[in-house]
Parts: structure tokens; sequence; C-alpha cells
């Protein structure tokens, strides 16, 4: 909020009071929630301007409890620093430009504690700590922690900087999302513009989906998987892009389906279960074949198996399998004694029409020697460091390939003409890169242009 003579700050002393007070708010209007434990239901609506939001905070950051469903909507508001405990959780409806930030949810009984519908716009959410969600494990289905609903109609909504942390594994294995992104009626048109970057995810197991993308063109970002169980999958979709990610421990990376998919920059280290992995499709399109996806410069360190190629459901024992995809400037990389392969071809298929390009090796590779997978053991890794390439793995970078996310390494290191394979462009400043952590994201971290 601008500093000037202009600006409005009032106190309310109840819920009543604080809808009341918005409904009424001139753009710009600051309201502040007196501290104390607040018991029912809240519906804020509210209509500030681009640049002059209508804010609602907490008079002392997690000093207001909120222990009902807050409904949000209306234009251009924000709601600041707020605690929900019991039954407490957020539904925002027809909210156009509205913010959620400094947020705290802990064991909420709530089944979804944060949903946004098909109506909304440019919804952000930011440093935020979600933790414990421990009725996952009494809840049969439909229990994800975030739900953001979207047409793919440029709903461009943005979460970021927030902490997940310490969702158990959910009662049946289906329905337990930590985020799901999904579209109603599945559309192969339209975009969301949607993006997701820097957050944490620490021990996330509600199900194989950590993060479920239903949805087209979303971007997820420069986030951290930490000691996961379970992926980041692009299950319903296209045209989605995942780059600069870590995964680090836990039991896999990423899975995707769909056309157009682009997986860049992204660094996998010590997962038990597949880094990457790619589904077959099925007639009925439930699975949608890949075809055209770029996996390029992500680096590979001792998984389960580096890349999994044409998985199927159990449901669907045959189906289509990846088709024109190119796969390029990769690393793959195992230390000796490993129990799998780097590359599997699931029961043996290959997959159509495939390009490999620049990618390198050190390991067994489980699959037949070919053009574009060349073994090297030009790689420089010490104790508690990552592994990085040398000079010596030099490569043509852009053939063929067309996206700007090309442009700077994991560290925002510019790639040049010519350059080095995996995530990293080979420089000694590079080590400044390293994943998230909890001094990055949640309630206290700082944020341009305020104290």
């Amino acid at each position: 909020m601008p500093d000037t003579e202009q600006a409005i700050v009032t106190t309310v002393t109840s819920i009543k009071e604080l809808q009341e007070t918005a409904a009424k708010a001139k753009a710009g209007t600051t309201i502040l929630l007196k501290k104390g434990t607040y018991i029912e239901p809240c519906h804020l609506k509210g209509k500030g301007s681009q640049g002059l939001p209508i804010v609602i905070r907490a008079e002392t950051l997690g000093g207001v409890e909120l222990l009902n469903q807050l409904t949000l909507g209306g234009e251009h508001l924000s709601l600041i620093g707020f605690r929900f405990k019991d039954n407490g959780g957020i539904a925002v409806k027809n909210g156009i430009s509205c913010r959620i930030s400094r947020c705290y949810m802990n064991n909420l009984k709530a089944a979804q504690w944060l949903r946004v519908d098909t109506k909304s716009r440019s919804i952000e959410i930011d440093r935020c700590l979600f933790e414990k969600k421990e009725n996952s494990r009494e809840k049969d289905r439909d229990c994800q922690l975030m739900r953001i609903e979207v047409t793919n109609q440029k709903e461009s909504h943005h979460i970021h900087h927030n902490h997940f942390r310490d969702i158990p594994k959910g009662k049946t294995g289906n329905g337990y999302e930590t985020i799901q992104l999904i579209s109603r009626g599945n559309p192969k048109e339209g975009e969301t513009g949607n993006v997701i970057e820097s957050n944490l995810f620490e021990r996330c197991d509600g199900e194989s989906e950590i993060v479920s993308v239903k949805s087209n063109g979303n971007l997820l970002r420069g986030n951290t998987f930490s000691q996961c169980r379970g992926e980041l999958v692009l299950r319903i979709g296209h045209r989605n892009v995942v780059t600069g990610n870590w995964f680090l421990g836990g039991s896999g990376g990423v899975r995707l389906q769909g056309t157009d998919q682009v997986v860049i920059n992204n660094y996998f280290d010590g997962l038990s279960g597949p880094a990457l992995a790619m589904m077959d499709g099925t007639a009925d399109e439930f699975y949608s074949r890949v075809e055209r996806a770029l996996v390029a410069h992500n680096t590979f360190v001792n998984c389960g198996y580096a890349f999994q190629i044409g998985l199927n459901h159990s449901n669907y024992p045959e189906g289509t399998v990846p088709k024109d995809c190119t796969i390029a400037n990769n690393i793959f990389y195992q230390e000796k004694g490993a129990k799998n392969g780097l590359i599997a071809f699931v029961k043996n298929q290959e997959p159509e029409k495939w390009t490999w390009q620049g990618n390198i090796y050190q390991g067994v590779l489980g699959i037949a020697p070919r053009t574009g997978l060349q073994q090297s053991s030009a790689f420089s890794k010490r104790t508690g460091e990552r592994l990085l390439p040398t000079a010596q793995t030099l490569t043509a970078l852009r053939t063929g390939m067309n996206t700007n996310e090309l442009a700077i390494d994991l560290a925002g290191n510019a790639r040049p003409e010519y350059g080095t394979v995996g995530a990293f462009q080979y420089d000694m400043k590079q080590n400044k890169a390293k994943p998230l952590g909890a001094e990055d994201v949640g309630l206290l971290t700082a944020m341009e242009g305020e104290k």
C-alpha cells in the first residue's frame, strides 16, 4: 500500500465488523483485525483497485486465529498474516487479483484446506506455511491440501515461496495431492498461465502425485522437493513447463503424459524410484500419449532409474509408446553397484521416432547403445557437493530446440551457443546455486517493498 496522506487504516474487533468494513472500504484501505480467536465463518468481499488493494491484516502476524472457513471474493483484496485452526480454511470464489500471504495452516479438519474456483483470476498465494495434514489418514478421497480449479482460460494464478511439510500418506492412496491444478472437462485447447515457483515441499507423502497437473500451460519453476514419497506429475494436460527444480531423496521426480511437455534444467539426486518417467497412452485417452516432449539439460544422479519410458497403469497393461520426443544434453550418472540401469524401456518397447542428442552418462546404460548417448567420466563431484560437469563436456546446445528456458542454467548462468551438458553450465561460480531451505520460504521471509 502506498505511504500517502490518503491511506486509511482502521481496526475492527469482530468478524461481523470485518465483513461490513471490507464491503464498504475504499481502494487502498488497510483493515486490521484485533488479535484474538474467532469461531464464526467469515465472508469477505470488497473492491480495491490495481496498486491500491484493500488489505486485510491480522493485527500481529499469526495473532489472529480463525477456527472456521473464510470465503474470499471481490477484486484486489489481500489477506495477510492469519492463522487457521480446527475447521478453518480458505475458499476463493469469484476472486480477481486477490492475494493470500503469510497465512498458517496446521492440521486442519477440512478435507481441502485452500480452494480456488474456476471463476477466479490472478490469485496470488505466497509465503504461507502448510503442515501436518493428518486427516489424510482418515478421509477416503478429495483430500487435496490445495485445489486450484481452472478452465484453461488464462487464469494466471501465482503460487510462490510457500512451505509445505509433513503431509502423511492418505488412507486410500488417491486424492491426497499437496497441490492439484485441475481443469474442468480437461480441454485440450487454451492455457492457464499459472506459475508455481520457489516453493519448498518436505516430506509430502499424501500420495504418488505431490503436485498433480491436470491442465494446460502451467509453469513449475524453481521448486525444491526434499524427501517426498511422490512425484511432480503432468497427469492430464499439455504444454506445461517444468524447469529449474530440485528433487532430493524421496521416491520420485517427474512423471508425464500429454503433448508438448517441457522438462529442462532440473536436478535429481538420490531418488529411490525413477527420476523421470513417461507413461504409455491409452485408446480412451484416460492416459494421454506422450508426444513431442522436450527433455533437456537435466542432471540425474544415483536414482533408482534415471529415466523409465513406457510405464503402464495396472488397469491398462497395453498402450501406445511415447512418440516424437527430444532427449538432449542431459547427464545420466550412477555410481558402481547400482541395482538398475540408468534408462529402461518398459516391456522392452522402443519409443517411436525419438531424437537422442548430446547426452552423456556414467554407469550401466540399461538400453542398447545409440547415437546421442555417450559414455563419459567428465564429472567433478566431491563429498557434500552436487554433481557438476567439467569443461570437457562441451556440446552444441540448441539445435532443433526453441525455448527460452534454455537461455540460462539452474544457477542462473547464461548458456552460450556451445556449452556444457546437464543442469549446470560449467562455471567456477556455479556452486552458489542451492536448493531452497526453510529460511527461503514461508511466513517470515522478506518481501520487496515490505518491512
